[in-house]
């Protein structure tokens, strides 16, 4: 799905291409997730990073791709940096120098200490935010200076998805992109990359992200994705109605 002729969400995936700086964007790995939980005595299958490779290498298909930016928390823990953790880094950073890309990491607040790893690791690390040609990249958890000639801003941290109720009830959630405005400036949410990520619900829950204060939540687009396909699902004003319909027929 095309967000104007620049801009590519991929098929099903949490994952952007943008043509013009030849750049795939992820957000929220949270790579060790499976180590960090292990050791609270919480045993869960290894596949994060096998499935975030999967969703690069279904993103390089067809495309001219020069870098991956990775709109922050590539890690887990908060208070520490894990040896699983940055084992994992190192993989997927070889991984990504085998196919030709430079992997480029804006930190979010699960990123704490990774600057002194960043000469093992092999990575370019920003600070609070990284800007190119138009697009600034930032991770949400604190909101970046508005610059002129801004295209879009990108930004992670929401884990956003949309609430799906079925006529018995039954409630699930589905990861989603959102799509609005900051400022007047095009504003991109990515969804989180990670395979075990928490989710927050646009249809029913408050936004985190300080950003929100000043968006138009409700205009924003809520384009969901899975099982292959990626759907524009409308506004989430829309969403919002249909969920407080649903729930007054139930009473």
């Amino acid at each position: 799905m095309m967000l104007g002729k620049d801009v590519e969400l991929i098929d099903g995936e949490p994952i952007a291409y943008i043509r013009s700086i030849c750049a795939l964007v992820l957000s929220d790995m949270h790579l060790g997730f499976e180590s960090y939980n292990a050791g609270k005595g919480i045993l869960v299958p290894k596949v994060n990073l096998r499935s975030i490779k999967k969703i690069v290498e279904k993103a390089l298909e067809g495309r001219s791709v020069s870098k991956i930016i990775i709109t922050g928390d590539i890690k887990n823990d908060f208070s520490t940096v894990e040896i699983e953790e940055i084992k994992e880094i190192e993989e997927f950073a070889a991984f990504a120098e085998s196919k030709g890309l430079e992997v480029v990491l804006v930190k979010g607040n699960h990123d704490n200490f990774i600057d002194k790893y960043k000469n093992r690791l092999g990575i370019k690390i920003h600070g609070r935010s990284f800007q190119e040609g138009g697009y600034l990249f930032f991770h949400g958890d604190t909101v970046p200076a508005i610059r002129k000639g801004l295209k879009m801003m990108v930004m992670g941290h929401e884990h956003p998805a949309i609430s799906i109720i079925s006529g018995s009830g039954r409630k699930e959630s589905v990861r989603c992109f959102l799509e609005g405005r900051y400022k007047g400036v095009k504003l991109l949410v990515m969804p989180a990359a990670s395979y075990f990520a928490g989710l927050s619900s646009v249809t029913y829950g408050e936004m985190l992200s300080p950003v929100f204060r000043k968006v138009d939540v409700g205009n924003m687009r809520a384009i969901a994705f899975g099982y292959g396909r990626t759907i524009d699902f409308g506004k989430v004003s829309m969403l919002r109605l249909a969920a407080r319909r649903a729930k007054e027929e139930r009473l």
